[in-house]
C-alpha cells in the first residue's frame, strides 16, 4: 500500500473471508474512513465463476459489489443525499381477480 501512494486509504488485513465459494484468489472490503459502518463493499478475483454461465475457458474476473443501505446511511451521515421530491403521477391497481395472479 505504501509504495502506491495508497498507505492512508487502504489497509491490508489477511484474515478478511468472503462467504461465496466462487472466489479463487485476494478478497476485499470497504469501509467508511471512521470505521464505523459495515462494509461498504466487497468482492474479489474469481476465475472460474464464468465458466458456469458458458464461458469455454477460464477468464480472469475481479469484481464487487455493494448495498445501497450503507451507501445511503453514509450520504445521509455527510448530508450529501440530493433532496428528491416525493410525488405520484399513476397508480395502477388490479380490479379483478385474474389480474392479481
Amino acid at each position: 500500500c505504501e509504495a502506491y501512494g495508497l498507505k492512508e486509504y487502504v489497509e491490508f488485513d489477511p484474515s478478511v473471508v468472503r462467504g461465496l465459494a466462487y472466489y479463487t484468489g485476494v478478497v476485499f472490503e470497504a469501509f467508511d474512513r471512521k470505521g464505523e459502518l459495515r462494509a461498504i463493499c466487497g468482492g474479489g478475483r474469481y476465475d472460474q465463476l464464468l465458466s458456469l454461465y458458458g464461458a469455454r475457458q477460464p477468464v480472469p474476473c475481479v469484481g464487487f459489489g455493494f448495498g445501497d443501505c450503507v451507501i445511503m446511511e453514509l450520504l445521509e451521515e455527510r448530508g450529501l443525499v440530493p433532496g428528491a421530491g416525493h410525488s405520484v403521477d399513476f397508480v395502477v391497481a388490479a380490479y379483478d381477480r385474474s389480474m392479481m395472479q
